[in-house]
């Protein structure tokens, strides 16, 4: 009796809603096939995302009130934050589970990594592969050799950069003066790729679409920006990617080193994705993200047997479907940072695919015909240009000067404190 009750009243229930829906002008037709539904859903993701902007808002303003480094204390933890920053606090962006990520005045993101002294350390360029079930990809040997006996020849490699050492040292002591707790060890990596400045003597807007002249981006007249939907900063050497970087927050913004990216790679992202980063970031191959959905700033170039034709201007708006990428064909998409969810991994986005990214890391080859030198910049991820299977999230290259510069490499940001 009481089931046939419930029954009644929904039956009841769906009924009234039927009436109202035609009271209001709404055919119960198109109710039934989901509009109406579908505009209420975007309705609340309008005001999820107003929500979202006004919380962002709140804490560049929070940002601006905090002249000297401070601690912030979330889940019982107590973790440093740079002057000039604060918590997002946005549900996804407050745990640190999921990624803590703070922001200053002017919308620059980055987000906190937990990592002791010893794990950085350990965190070396081969430490990713050393587990059992990790597959060592064919390009890593061909790109790479341990050898540091320079009179065999062989390519020895150089850690340029010991600030990151010297700053887990001095959070480790914090910790120890019970002034930060574990998770209160490690340090910020730009929440995106370096993405280019506006208003810079290289970029003009016209009309919705932005050029870029791309002799002058090999500059460091300007600082990076850590934003979503900024075009990523191409175009520049190792060299001024490092200077770039150091200007953002002096003393405080390096380039990213290797032990870092390892780092990161080794405990943020899955077996499966180091093995191949395909669907968690924007190569050509990637099938899985719907790229014709976008509503991005993108540039589309041509390829042609390892050579790409430059797209001379980006373009803003809904990518056309003839346009996204198949796993074929010549079309090569650059994406603006942060243009897809799907490639977000705790909180930080495209590390796979998109943009090479430089590293403080350098490698010195040493010829066996010669006793003459070359030093080569190392980039790491992979680019539009390439598969995610063969240039996954971990891939290290090591095949570009420290002064050559292309469409396809970029640079990210990390903050020591």
């Amino acid at each position: 009796m009481q089931k046939e009750e419930k029954a009644i009243t929904l039956i009841a229930l769906i009924i009234t809603i039927i009436v109202m829906l035609i009271l209001v002008g709404v055919t119960v037709n198109i109710a039934i096939n989901g509009e109406l539904f579908s505009t209420a859903k975007r309705a609340v993701t309008k005001t999820e995302e107003a929500k979202e902007s006004e919380l962002r808002f709140m804490a560049m303003t929070n940002a601006a009130t905090h002249n000297e480094e401070w601690v912030y204390e979330v889940e019982e933890e107590r973790i440093p934050i740079p002057a000039g920053f604060a918590p997002t606090e946005i549900e996804g962006e407050n745990s640190i589970e999921d990624g803590i990520v703070i922001i200053d005045a002017e919308g620059n993101e980055f987000v906190w990594i937990p990592c002791s002294l010893d794990e950085y350390n350990g965190a070396t360029f081969k430490s990713v592969w050393d587990q059992d079930s990790y597959d060592e990809p064919n390009s890593w040997k061909d790109n790479w050799n341990y050898s540091i006996d320079d009179e065999k020849g062989g390519i020895k490699n150089v850690e340029i950069e010991n600030v990151g050492q010297d700053s887990l040292q001095k959070l480790e002591t914090r910790k120890t003066n019970r002034e930060l707790t574990e998770a209160g060890v490690g340090f910020y990596v730009a929440r995106y790729e370096a993405g280019i400045p506006e208003n810079e003597d290289f970029s003009a807007d016209s009309e919705g679409d932005i050029y870029y002249l791309n002799d002058k981006k090999n500059t460091t007249a300007c600082k990076p920006v850590s934003k979503k939907g900024y075009p990523a900063w191409n175009f520049i050497s190792q060299t001024n990617a490092k200077n770039a970087s150091a200007k953002m927050y002096p003393g405080l913004s390096y380039l990213i080193d290797s032990h870092a990216w390892n780092y990161i790679c080794d405990k943020k992202f899955s077996t499966d994705e180091i093995k191949d980063s395909t669907k968690i970031g924007n190569y050509y191959n990637n099938e899985t993200t719907k790229y014709e959905e976008l509503d991005v700033l993108y540039a589309l170039h041509s390829y042609s047997t390892f050579w790409i034709s430059f797209a001379s201007k980006y373009n803003r708006g809904v990518i056309p479907p003839s346009t996204a990428p198949k796993g074929s064909g010549t079309n090569r998409l650059e994406l603006s940072t942060g243009a897809s969810e799907d490639f977000k991994k705790y909180n930080i986005y495209d590390m796979a695919g998109n943009m090479w990214e430089w590293t403080t890391e350098e490698r010195t080859n040493y010829p066996t015909d010669s006793t003459s030198a070359k030093t080569f910049a190392v980039t790491r991820g992979g680019s539009f240009q390439w598969k995610g299977d063969a240039f996954s999230v971990v891939h290290a290259s090591g095949n570009a000067t420290t002064s050559d510069y292309s469409v396809i490499a970029g640079f990210r940001v990390v903050l020591y404190l």
